[in-house]
């Protein structure tokens, strides 16, 4: 099943039409900042993957994924307000921590550590506009 969502999503990125984005910085420097739309060049040919844990996995854990590009958020998901059983990964409680339902910080440190040690970039998607109604933020900004 993999291989087929793996072939599948490559047959969708070839599909793609291949625009390459304004350019900033350099390959010496890829730490250098976007604005206004720019992009880091080390994006200009890559392939960036999204994962989403809970359904990329048998276990739903990081350590049984450890070579992502793009995470969905792994943070606790909000309680308050909820909508369904599990919530979306996008109403975030806690910013800095690990949802224990995929591991716990050292396993995402770890995950990404060897994310590096291969070539690849992580990003962790974050969507602050999404914050959970319990977010520890909403105390004291609602």
């Amino acid at each position: 099943m993999k291989k087929l969502l793996f072939l599948l999503a490559a047959a969708t990125l070839m599909a793609c039409e291949n625009t390459p984005a304004p350019i900033v910085g350099n390959d010496e420097n890829p730490k250098d900042t976007i604005d206004m739309g720019m992009h880091p060049k080390w994006t200009q040919h890559a392939s960036i993957y999204e994962v989403n844990i809970r359904q990329h996995t048998p276990q739903g854990t990081i350590n049984a994924f450890r070579d992502i590009l793009w995470i969905m958020p792994i943070q606790p998901i909000g309680i308050e307000k909820r909508k369904g059983g599990l919530g979306s990964y996008y109403s975030i409680r806690d910013y800095t921590a690990v949802n224990p339902e995929f591991g716990t910080m050292e396993d995402f440190k770890k995950m990404v550590q060897a994310a590096h040690d291969v070539g690849f970039k992580v990003i962790l998607d974050w969507v602050a506009n999404h914050s959970a109604w319990d977010n520890v933020w909403m105390k004291d900004h609602p």
